[in-house]
């Protein structure tokens, strides 16, 4: 009977999370969506771009900031945070600055990516603030929708679509686009009808009013939008505010980049579970424990599936061993893919695809893990774009 329970449980959160849900999302969209109501002007931006090491990126950066506005009359400000940069970024950047009274330098040391984040909205003042990274770069138009969204007053925080260039550079980055289209459609039902709190760090503006520091061991687009929602204000998806960024290089970059996701992402949301509790936020708690949590303990609901799968197959009969074989299949898709990565050769798309499962799962275990020892991960570490990866290997 456990077992029996264990197994549609399971069954049945996984397929809440990756199918109810956004069903869910599209019906309150389409019955009661969500309207802004535009007030005053947009408001004038502060461009923050936290940086460490970004020596051979900051200048072009900071010129593609400057070309969304070149007048002047929507940035107000770009500021430039450097965690502890020692390549050369501080002095490209005091250089630059020389001639523009629109930037400035806010040279720190080493500390991390959030609580440089937390240095640049104490250092920015105009009304709203646009997060962003070293690599990412805006399409024409990004600054100026992010911009249209503050003129209704009860917006506190915007976001924009984030895609990869060269998306097919790497089997991986392949993946991680079919990923993130799936993850783009979900957002942008989420905020059609009013329960949006994932948004995208590379692109992501905050009214500068409703900023609350971020502690050193979140991230800023995982506790920002939560505590907006927590006091009444609105989270956005804005599609039309495009950016672009490098893909994922390989598995491995996968792999970090989702461990550490997952782990600051799980501690962040279980930190305001409370504070958001459904009978005060019902809205905001569905999207935490749906989009959020439940996702990232997506193989724990697979192992639990599997196990108890096992049990009742030899129990009550062969039809619940269709989970484990399943799973046992894409395990064995999965090595297949990367024995011929190994090789020097690009595994077809479904063991590819079986491959970047296997690894973000992995990941978001390792996070759930990270979580319960209490290991934090507070410094950032951008991984190097190896040129050889375009050879299609990964």
């Amino acid at each position: 009977m456990i077992a029996l329970v264990v197994f549609w449980l399971a069954i049945a959160l996984l397929a809440w999370v990756y199918v109810g849900y956004p069903l869910l999302m599209a019906v309150v969209a389409r019955v009661a969506p969500l309207r802004l109501r535009p007030g005053g002007d947009p408001p004038r931006l502060a461009v923050a771009i936290a940086v460490h090491d970004e020596a051979g990126q900051v200048a072009a950066r900071i010129a593609d900031v400057e070309a969304q506005d070149p007048g002047g009359s929507l940035v107000a400000e770009i500021v430039v945070g450097s965690d502890g940069s020692d390549d050369g970024t501080d002095p490209i950047v005091r250089e630059l600055a020389a001639g523009n009274p629109r930037l400035r330098l806010l040279s720190l040391p080493r500390a991390g990516q959030t609580p440089t984040q937390n240095a640049l909205f104490g250092a920015a003042t105009a009304d709203v603030v646009v997060l962003t990274d070293a690599e990412t770069r805006f399409a024409p138009g990004c600054l100026a929708a992010l911009a249209e969204a503050f003129r209704d007053p009860r917006v506190g925080c915007a976001t924009g679509r984030l895609e990869w260039r060269d998306e097919r550079a790497t089997a991986t980055s392949t993946n991680e686009g079919l990923y993130w289209r799936y993850e783009r459609s979900v957002r942008d039902l989420e905020s059609c009808s009013g329960f949006l709190t994932a948004v995208t760090g590379a692109v992501l503006a905050v009214r500068r009013s409703a900023f609350k520091p971020v502690p050193a061991t979140a991230s800023m687009d995982h506790l920002l939008p939560l505590y907006i929602r927590e006091g009444r204000g609105l989270v956005v998806y804005v599609p039309e505010a495009l950016a672009t960024d490098r893909p994922i290089s390989g598995i491995r970059e996968q792999f970090r980049n989702r461990s550490r996701t997952a782990t600051r992402g799980i501690r962040a949301n279980l930190s305001m579970a409370l504070r958001l509790a459904p009978w005060r936020h019902p809205r905001t708690a569905m999207a935490i424990w749906s989009h959020k949590l439940l996702r990232w303990a997506t193989p724990w609901l697979v192992g639990l599936a599997t196990i108890a799968g096992l049990v009742l197959g030899v129990v009550d009969g062969p039809a619940y061993l269709l989970v484990p074989v399943a799973v046992a299949a894409g395990l064995v898709a999965a090595v297949l893919a990367h024995l011929l990565v190994g090789a020097g050769r690009r595994p077809p798309g479904v063991l590819a695809f079986a491959r970047s499962f296997t690894v973000v799962c992995l990941a978001f275990g390792l996070g759930w893990i990270n979580v319960i020892r209490g290991r934090g991960i507070d410094l950032w570490h951008r991984a190097d774009w190896d040129s050889r990866v375009a050879s299609h290997n990964d």
